[in-house]
């Protein structure tokens, strides 16, 4: 038996509800639709033996972790800096209607290439690196089963382009809607995708 980790966004916030781009000025909470979408994605994995869960330290990825861990009977989230939202720094409380009125160029440049991020902000490069190093410590402190990450949608661009070494600018071209996920398995000391199992609802 393989390790495997599913990593899922949180449920809908109310930042998203005002499509607002939010990593450290802002902490939302979740909205009524991010409970109960959650609650439904986790009772579908209630049946498998689920070993752990972590979850980025944000109040949306902590409330969506405790929601699985609660249908999970599971006592404890375990919370890690590196499953952070992007640091969007010049961009972070900016509205995109608000971006796209004032800042088009910029925020134009920064979707067709995150590599170019606004004043202060990361690279999607940066994530994958933090990303990766959360997906080698799982390595070895679960030897096997499925562990859980709650995180957020740009770290999971930079997985999926990370363990594919797809160009970053290839980010513009992935979605990941609120409680859609990756999982991934760690086969022959590589990570593999596997599957798409965690859609909207």
């Amino acid at each position: 038996m393989t390790l495997a980790i599913l990593l899922v966004r949180h449920g809908e916030s109310e930042a998203n509800t005002r499509n607002m781009l939010v990593s450290d000025r802002f902490d939302p909470q979740l909205t009524d639709r991010g409970r109960k979408d959650t609650e439904a994605l986790a009772k579908r994995w209630e049946a498998q033996p689920i070993r752990a869960i972590y979850a980025s330290p944000l109040a949306r990825t902590i409330e969506t972790a405790r929601i699985w861990a609660d249908r999970l009977h599971i006592d404890t989230v375990h919370t890690d800096d590196r499953l952070h939202e992007i640091h969007l720094g010049a961009f972070d409380g900016r509205t995109i209607d608000d971006l796209m009125q004032n800042q088009l160029q910029d925020y134009t440049r920064w979707k067709q290439d995150p590599e170019s991020p606004p004043l202060g902000g990361e690279q999607l490069s940066t994530v994958w690196t933090r990303m990766h190093e959360f997906l080698l410590t799982l390595t070895r402190t679960h030897d096997r089963g499925l562990v859980v990450g709650i995180t957020h949608a740009d770290c999971l661009k930079a997985v999926s382009l990370g363990i594919l070494r797809a160009p970053w600018n290839s980010a513009q071209y992935l979605h990941f809607a609120n409680v859609a996920g990756l999982l991934i398995e760690h086969v022959n000391e590589h990570f593999q995708l596997h599957a798409l199992p965690a859609i909207p609802l």
